[in-house]
């Protein structure tokens, strides 16, 4: 019975030829990876409905990435920001622009540029939408859309002198270069 199974097996391998080597990435190749994690904005001062220098840090941090190309290999990434401009609870919510880059635990980074929109759920959770090119790096060409549930903020503290001083909540990332 064990010769018989290994005869399939081997019968199996000579039907399916050799066996199939990745090959480098090419233009053509289709990207599909997607991400889970969070995102973290500090604001110093906290943003109240005046306008007014603030300090932003953050980090955007992905634990959990899947890549159709890559399926075993772990993905992850950080991607640290920071910057100081004038803004308000209210100018924040118009939305914007920027780059990022992304640094995955492979030792690779992509670097993006983005443009931000804000939504409401219908249950009324404020979401935020960052759609952008991967300019240069890994996964160059493709498109990337952020989804970001903002729970951790509290836009009442927008009218009281302290402001809002946090926000963020969970992240989702799909990178694609099907869009």
């Amino acid at each position: 019975m064990r010769r018989k199974a290994i005869s399939i097996a081997g019968g199996a391998a000579l039907l399916l030829g050799p066996p199939v080597v990745a090959q480098p990435a090419s233009a053509s190749t289709l990207i599909s990876v997607s991400c889970t994690g969070t995102n973290v904005i500090n604001y110093s001062p906290g943003l109240t409905n005046t306008p007014q220098t603030v300090t932003i840090i953050g980090q955007d941090t992905a634990v959990a990435c899947v890549d159709l190309a890559r399926p075993l290999t772990p993905l992850s990434f950080i991607a640290p920001f920071s910057g100081t401009f004038t803004t308000s609870c209210t100018a924040l919510l118009a939305g914007g622009t920027g780059a990022q880059t992304f640094q995955w635990n492979t030792g690779e980074t992509s670097n993006w540029n983005w443009t931000l929109r804000f939504s409401n759920t219908a249950n009324g959770q404020l979401v935020a939408i960052a759609d952008g090119p991967v300019t240069s790096g890994l996964y160059a060409g493709a498109q990337v859309r952020q989804v970001i549930t903002e729970t951790t903020g509290d836009q009442t503290a927008c009218f009281t002198p302290e402001g809002m001083t946090q926000n963020g909540g969970p992240s989702n990332w799909v990178i694609t270069n099907l869009l």
